[in-house]
């Protein structure tokens, strides 16, 4: 009671706080969201072309857009990881082409399984040879990886003296065409993939290395992180990722050939580009990555069934990736430095 007046003091008003949990998931969801202002540019243009061509966002076509999508994310996945780390790798094409030549070599005379972990043996030693030239030879992973690349497919051109070899396994080729209803299974391998790799860069110490790696590569090795060698690793993993794809497109293909992934790397960069991950490392958006797939591959079937010129989609491949890493480097701010 105030002896003065005679009333009680007021009480202090309790504010109700919103969980933290709940305000930390919706800045999450918001931070995501805003990264694929490019992705949804696509979607619109996307939805525009289904106007002009229904068959667009047919079952059947979007069954083959996931299964075209699968192939360009597992090899976006691992070089997510690598552009988050601040690195690149040119040398796709040839780790494809290299990895589903040794599956195809190794198919007739033993199991598919075997063949398989062939081909991804192929491609981890394709990712160190790049590990070892970047992190330990100190050449610029753009330069390392260009050379690599053309090593890569030339040995892929000798082997099969410029032609194709051809895969019959009808298990192997089905592995890579065959759902589970409308969704393909190497779709829900990229999404497995994916997974994996988002928990690798985010709930290990590894994945918090890389990513210092990339945000100050020399604060990370102040801090003690083994940056050489976490740097191979990262080489390494992409690597298999790159032959992971390399077994999906040759079963898809039931062929494999030097040419097979010729400019793929530019399909991979663009899907991580789009996708929300900025060139200059530090984070790498995952889910953004599987979308920015998806969409890259709705956007060229959607051309392809318009009958647009396949020059013409390149042109607009390189377009996208150019805006998209212009943009990138305009945008400031949490929404654009954030981790995911």
């Amino acid at each position: 009671m105030n002896t003065a007046t005679g009333t009680a003091p007021a009480m202090p008003v309790q504010m109700e706080e919103e969980p933290a949990a709940s305000v930390s998931l919706a800045r999450r969801i918001g931070t995501f969201l805003a990264r694929q202002y490019l992705a949804g540019v696509l979607l619109v243009l996307v939805a525009l072309l289904s106007v002009f061509q229904p068959a667009i966002i047919g079952a059947g076509n979007i069954n083959s857009v996931l299964l075209q999508a699968a192939i360009t994310g597992v090899s976006a996945c691992g070089m997510a990881l690598l552009i988050g780390t601040g690195l690149l790798d040119l040398s796709v094409p040839g780790v494809i082409a290299i990895s589903a030549l040794t599956a195809a070599a190794l198919l007739p005379n033993t199991t598919i399984g075997v063949a398989i972990a062939g081909a991804l043996a192929v491609g981890a030693l394709a990712g160190l040879i790049n590990g070892v030239l970047v992190a330990y030879l100190k050449i610029a992973s753009f330069i390392a990886t260009l050379g690599t690349q053309y090593l890569f497919l030339g040995i892929a051109f000798i082997v099969t003296e410029g032609g194709i070899v051809p895969i019959e396994s009808y298990y192997y080729r089905s592995m890579a065409t065959q759902s589970l209803g409308p969704i393909p299974v190497s779709f829900l391998v990229l999404l497995v993939v994916a997974g994996l790799a988002y928990g690798l860069l985010y709930w290990t110490h590894f994945g918090r290395g890389l990513r210092a790696i990339g945000s100050n590569e020399r604060a990370a090795r102040l801090a003690g992180v083994p940056v050489s060698a976490f740097k191979a690793a990262a080489f390494v993993i992409a690597g298999v990722s790159f032959a992971g794809a390399g077994v999906f497109l040759s079963g898809l293909l039931s062929s494999a050939s030097g040419t097979m992934a010729l400019s793929f790397e530019l399909n991979a960069i663009a899907a991580v580009v789009v996708g929300g991950t900025a060139l200059r490392g530090g984070r790498a958006t995952l889910a953004g990555t599987v979308v920015g797939a998806v969409l890259f591959s709705y956007l060229s079937n959607a051309l392809n069934l318009l009958g647009v010129a396949s020059y013409w989609q390149y042109v607009l491949t390189g377009t996208v990736l150019a805006v998209a890493v212009a943009a990138g480097s305009l945008r400031r701010g949490p929404e654009a430095r954030g981790a995911d």
